[in-house]
């Protein structure tokens, strides 16, 4: 390099020294001279950011981050603040850990509104390919409309395991050909955890009977497939923990509902009607019940009366035989007048007819007595007297 080529630069210029040139390159210098300083702040607030506030972040709630050092997970942070070297060093993928839902109409008719509409009107038959159902172990036909409740409990192995897309939180990414662009399927993880769900339905829905799944026992039928698809999402080992599962819509082909319908009402029918012969057979037994109880007390009563009886008899008679044995005549009487007694105690009216001196007997009747006269009540004197 030159000595003048040297003098040149900005940094070795001197006040004096622009007064050897022109108007024109004095302000090139300058330009030039300013635009270095400015680039070299520029430069060390570049720097300043990225060793402090640029690697800086905080992991929201209900949420899980992953940090890639080169593209390798390096951590993975779940709470509080945090610092690393910012990008292009390290790079953040958020995850959300709350609870989120998959839901499937697979085996809904096609013409169906899905999962928040209603059904379509009856048609005469399913179109296979076409309109969804499942087969039940009785080799009948029934639709259902199933949804299921998931969080990430591994966020790593969620993130490595299930082609998620490139935000987490985002839908499943559409998959389309690179020519027609035409959509032929999406990927992702609850592209993975609906289609083991309509799989487990399929699988436990083919050993239940229909009525049974649709009506008699729907509780134990969605206990079944949650039970199921539980441990098959385990058995995957995809970092997710699914909190239950539910059944949002249960029926019968639609060409089949009445059908089904009157199926129900005569089971409630018969249910009624047993119903109310169980409550009368209750009815009788307690009132036969209660009956037998109150003959079998008075009967009781009865016997502890007559026993009583039969002992009081005994004990008078062996009495009455000891007296009698010591002094017979005297017994005798005291029978006598004691039966006399009791029969004439009993009689309205009474007569008796003694002998005179003679050995004469008068017996003189009335006949047609005067039947007797109340006396009247005596007035109550004024008290005022």
């Amino acid at each position: 390099m030159s000595e003048h080529e040297h003098n040149l630069k900005p940094e070795n210029l001197s006040r004096d020294d622009y007064g050897q040139y022109s108007p024109g390159v004095k302000a090139l210098l300058k330009a030039m001279n300013t635009a270095f300083i400015s680039l070299a702040l520029i430069i060390s607030g570049m720097l300043i950011w990225f060793f402090t506030f640029g690697g800086y972040f905080t992991v929201k709630p209900q949420e899980a981050v992953l940090v890639l050092r080169f593209g390798e997970i390096v951590d993975v942070f779940q709470d509080s603040w945090h610092w690393v070297l910012p990008y292009p060093v390290n790079s953040l993928i958020r995850i959300p850990v709350s609870s989120r839902s998959v839901a499937t109409s697979s085996y809904m008719p096609a013409k169906s509104t899905g999962i928040d509409g209603a059904a379509a009107p009856p048609s005469e038959s399913l179109i296979p390919g076409k309109d969804g159902y499942l087969l039940t172990g009785d080799a009948n036909i029934i639709h259902s409309e199933w949804s299921a409740v998931y969080r990430v409990s591994n966020p790593k192995k969620y993130y490595l395991s299930t082609l998620t897309p490139e935000k987490p939180a985002d839908s499943d990414e559409q998959m389309r050909d690179p020519v027609t662009r035409e959509s032929y399927g999406t990927r992702g993880p609850q592209t993975i955890l609906r289609n083991l769900l309509d799989n487990t339905v399929l699988r436990i829905t083919a050993s239940w009977k229909a009525e049974d799944a649709l009506y008699k026992d729907s509780y134990g039928y969605i206990k079944a497939v949650e039970s199921e698809y539980i441990k098959q999402v385990a058995a995957l080992d995809i970092g997710v923990t699914v909190d239950s599962v539910s059944l949002r819509m249960k029926t019968p082909p639609p060409s089949a509902i009445g059908a089904f319908q009157d199926v129900i009402v005569a089971e409630q029918q018969s249910s009624k009607e047993k119903d109310t012969a169980r409550a009368y057979a209750v009815e009788q037994l307690n009132l036969a019940s209660s009956e037998s109880s109150l003959i079998l007390a008075e009967a009781d009563s009865y016997k502890k009366r007559v026993v009583a009886q039969v002992i009081a008899d005994k004990f008078y008679f062996n009495k009455i035989k000891t007296e009698y044995s010591e002094n017979p005549d005297t017994v005798l009487v005291s029978l006598y007048n004691s039966t006399l007694a009791s029969v004439i105690s009993s009689v309205k009216e009474k007569f008796i007819i003694s002998k005179d001196r003679n050995g004469n007997q008068e017996l003189r009747l009335k006949l047609n007595p005067e039947p007797q006269i109340q006396a009247p009540a005596k007035k109550e004197e004024n008290k005022d007297k």
